[in-house]
């Protein structure tokens, strides 16, 4: 199966909420036999699932951002993410950390939600047939 796995850049993950989404990404990749990702250059759940489908042996197919603009860097390569995928994971947090200096949103515009934050991981995984949503408290 190809695992679509999206989400939230490191910026919004304590080190906690990371090891939480580290250690669902190693059960949502054992069906696995390509990772979907998008090398996200903020880091976090892209390049985290990069990593682990590197210590797992599992094959990648990498879609980075042309550019940091959302109609040619973002929505193609989202878009490529999900026609190849199978299905897409989207880990994304419920809350900001403290320290978080990027923009805030109220509530996830995408999902239509305040169960979590907004993430372009969302946009992703609403244009996948499969797709699954995990929020990590």
């Amino acid at each position: 199966m190809k695992v679509g796995i999206v989400g939230h850049e490191a910026a919004k993950f304590t080190p906690e909420t990371e090891k939480q989404a580290r250690d669902l990404i190693r059960k949502l990749l054992e069906p696995a036999y390509c990772v979907v990702s998008g090398h996200c250059p903020l880091g976090g759940i892209d390049m985290w699932a990069e990593e682990i489908a590197d210590e797992l042996g599992i094959p990648k197919l990498i879609f980075p951002p042309k550019d940091l603009s959302w109609s040619e860097g973002y929505k193609p390569r989202n878009l490529l993410i999900a026609k190849n995928s199978d299905i897409v994971h989207c880990i994304v947090v419920d809350k900001y950390p403290p320290n978080y200096q990027g923009m805030r949103f109220q509530f996830c515009y995408h999902c239509k939600t305040d169960t979590h934050i907004k993430s372009g991981g969302c946009w992703t995984a609403l244009k996948c047939k499969r797709r699954e949503f995990h929020v990590i408290y």
